[in-house]
């Protein structure tokens, strides 16, 4: 019976869900934490946590193919997250006001984000490191800020309090503004705008330099930016379709971006050069590839979306209400999950591409199923997540 029950909260909640999205969310939040289990095992730089206590590495021509196939897509993912965030948002401030908003946001993303990084983070961080003496010192010694993957989160509520006040005081616009639209000119000076503010960002955190915030400041310009096109083009019916003629540039521009960004990381690998010189700094490196990844962050987020609702407002996964509703939950519980899972594997003496792979289909799966019986079995957390 109590079962049932359960399974018939989802089916209520599912109910008032749009399925493109909710597919789309599951999608991303699936290829989110594969990327976080196979970066476990990159030897090339430190991007993950267990990275900096790995046991073993993928094999140079693997990490170059990993690179290649996926880090241009890896260049725009929480791009995307932040421009569906935006559609989202502005409804809800219609519906609820914004005081209301701010307090719905707060408990959402506001909560688990102190509990995870002021509590489970540290803690969960120290009992890895402290046994295989990446931190010898104290706890207390060994203390730094780390927001982990909870960093978008934090990001997030950030964007959504500042949008919050901007409302409060300026109240919403009696009209769509621009008012034809958002068309394709508009998005290429956005390119050209988060390009010139993530250039001069990284003149001084280039990407992935240490961040007294670790809030990834140097991402911020392509966050705000799509975040604010999903503010400005929700009263557009851009929840519903992106209108075709944008769509249809954002696909010949993404790809133009994906060709670019493949063939930059394949230079880099090919002529020896350092990748940290396109990281940032005044060199025209640098300069190269933050307008590859403006461009894509902006029209491989659009065509990306286009793509979902065409194709992915459908039933296509079993048991798909019930992973939606996980979602969020997968991704506030994957570092626990795939450090978990990966202390598993350590003494397992099999190449790294196999423990990555092994990582990636137990770490999705138990990330999923972890998040599916806190909201289905804790009604407390359900209310949050």
């Amino acid at each position: 019976m109590k079962t049932r029950l359960r399974d018939d909260a989802v089916q209520q909640w599912a109910a008032q869900r749009v399925l493109w999205l909710d597919n789309l969310k599951v999608g991303l939040i699936g290829l989110i934490i594969a990327i976080h289990a196979v970066l476990s095992y990159v030897g090339s730089d430190e991007w993950w946590t267990y990275a900096d206590v790995q046991e073993t590495t993928l094999a140079p021509a693997t990490e170059v193919v990993f690179a290649v196939v996926f880090g241009p897509f890896g260049l725009f993912l929480i791009a995307l997250l932040f421009l569906v965030a935006g559609l989202m948002s502005e409804p809800s401030m219609r519906r609820k006001g914004p005081c209301r908003f701010a307090r719905d946001r707060a408990l959402r993303l506001g909560v688990p984000f102190l509990v995870v990084v002021g509590l489970v983070w540290p803690v969960l961080t120290y009992a890895l490191y402290h046994p295989l003496g990446a931190a010898p010192g104290s706890f207390w010694a060994e203390l730094t800020v780390d927001t982990g993957t909870l960093w978008f989160v934090g990001v997030l509520l950030i964007f959504s309090l500042g949008y919050a006040a901007v409302v409060a005081l300026r109240g919403l616009p009696e009209r769509p503004w621009p008012a034809g639209g958002i068309a394709t000119r508009h998005l290429l000076l956005l390119v050209a705008a988060v390009g010139a503010l993530t250039f001069v960002v990284r003149l001084v955190l280039p990407l992935g330099a240490e961040d007294p915030t670790d809030l990834n400041l140097w991402e911020w310009p392509a966050c705000l930016g799509l975040f604010a096109v999903g503010v400005l083009a929700a009263p557009h019916g851009w929840a519903r379709e992106v209108p075709s003629e944008v769509r249809r540039h954002a696909r010949v521009l993404a790809l133009i971006g994906l060709a670019a960004a493949a063939g930059l990381y394949a230079a880099v690998a090919a002529l020896d050069v350092d990748p940290a010189t396109l990281l940032g700094g005044p060199t025209v490196a640098a300069a190269a590839f933050v307008t590859v990844e403006a461009t894509l962050t902006v029209f491989g987020s659009v065509w990306l979306l286009g793509l979902a609702q065409a194709h992915l407002d459908r039933p296509l996964l079993p048991h798909g209400a019930a992973l939606a509703r996980a979602a969020y939950g997968a991704f506030l519980v994957q570092g626990p999950v795939l450090i978990g899972l990966a202390l598993l594997l350590r003494p397992l003496d099999v190449p790294a591409e196999v423990k990555a792979l092994t990582l990636v289909a137990t770490g999705v799966a138990a990330s999923f199923g972890v998040a599916h019986l806190v909201v289905t079995r804790v009604p407390v957390l359900s209310r949050v997540l």
